[in-house]
This record gives C-alpha cells, sequence and structure tokens, in this order.
C-alpha cells in the first residue's frame, strides 16, 4: 500500500488543480485519466511448531533394598586350657617288725618251785597299711578349638535415592493463514488519449 501513497498524493494534487484551473482548461481538451484500482490482500498458510505440553524433570524416589544373609559367627576362640590331674595312690598292707627277737629273763615255775630261766623273745611283726604313690599330680594343657555359629541378619544392599528425569516437551506443528499484504486502492494513470473519451 506505501507504493500507492505518491500516486495518491499526486493524484489529488492533480485534481485539486483541475477544480481551480479556468474553463478553457476543463474543457474537452484531455490532459490524462486515472483509474482507481483495488489490491486485494495476499495470504500463505505457515507452518509453526507449538508447544503442546511443556517438559520438565521430574523427581522419583527409589526406595532403599535389603536382603537376608546368612554368616558365619566366632562364639568363643580357640584357647588353651591348663588342667591338673590329682595324683593316682594305692594302699598296700606289708608285714613290718614291731620287735626284733631278743634274748631276756623271767620267772618260771619249775616243779613247783620259782625258777629265773633265760628264754629267746622271738621278733613282733604287725600289719601296717601303706598309701603309696602309682602316679604322680601333675598339669596337663588342652586345646579347646574355636566354636562357631550361624547367623542370619538384614543387610542394605542399597540405599535410598531420589534421581532425576527429564521429560522432553510435546511439540506439533500447526498450519495457520497469514496475512502477507494487507488489501489496498488506489489510482493508475491510464496512457493514452483515447482512454479517456
Amino acid at each position: 500500500m506505501s507504493e500507492f501513497l505518491p500516486i495518491r498524493r499526486g493524484i489529488l494534487a492533480a485534481l485539486l488543480a483541475v477544480s481551480v484551473a479556468s474553463p478553457a482548461l476543463a474543457g474537452n481538451n484531455t490532459l490524462a485519466c486515472y483509474q482507481q484500482v483495488h489490491q486485494p490482500a495476499v495470504y500463505k498458510t505457515v507452518h509453526q511448531q507449538v508447544v503442546v505440553r511443556p517438559g520438565g524433570v521430574v523427581h522419583e524416589t527409589i526406595p532403599a533394598r535389603y536382603q537376608q544373609v546368612t554368616e558365619q559367627v566366632l562364639v568363643s576362640p580357640e584357647q588353651v586350657i591348663a588342667r591338673h590331674v590329682p595324683a593316682v595312690t594305692r594302699t598296700v598292707h606289708q608285714k613290718v617288725m614291731v620287735r626284733a627277737q631278743s634274748v631276756g629273763w623271767e620267772w618260771r615255775h619249775v616243779h613247783g618251785v620259782k625258777t629265773l630261766c633265760k628264754v629267746v623273745r622271738p621278733a613282733q611283726y604287725a600289719t601296717r597299711a601303706q598309701t603309696v604313690i602309682v602316679q604322680p599330680a601333675r598339669t596337663v594343657h588342652e586345646r579347646v578349638p574355636a566354636r562357631y555359629a550361624h547367623r542370619t541378619r538384614t543387610v542394605l544392599v542399597q540405599p535410598e535415592r531420589t534421581i532425576a528425569r527429564q521429560i522432553p516437551p510435546v511439540i506439533k506443528t500447526v498450519a495457520r493463514t497469514v496475512e502477507v499484504r494487507p488489501a489496498s486502492a488506489g489510482w493508475v494513470q491510464v496512457s493514452g488519449k483515447r482512454r479517456c473519451n
């Protein structure tokens, strides 16, 4: 439309000049002729991408994971203990001489007469009990092996964590009609004097 502005201004100026001109100029002697023209608007279809749903970041919490494990645990360690073994004894009986054989004097009655006689006194024996040691007392060292047991417990395999997940935007292409050039009107000079008659 801008290209018709100078023409429109020129036509208006010419019309004003003709209107104030002398009657001689307004006669049948035509100088120039103009016709009004209309330019329709020009449209075209354009394709444009629009965001249907914007993207973003979603934070997702993943719970912790546990599991049962069975393991061998030490109940008591290996150790060496000292044990006292008492002596082994036995009782034995022995015949022992209490008094040895001897010669002594004693009074006797021989044919009714008191007589001092020399006599032999035999040895005297007795049985005595005696405790003897068969095996003396001692200390022995014993090795006690370690003791183990099995225990089941719950262990953490993976702790709870939060992850960020990117969600892309949803985009689609839409078509719309846009005006490329608006409608306009203007004046165009008609060439040749015959066209004006």
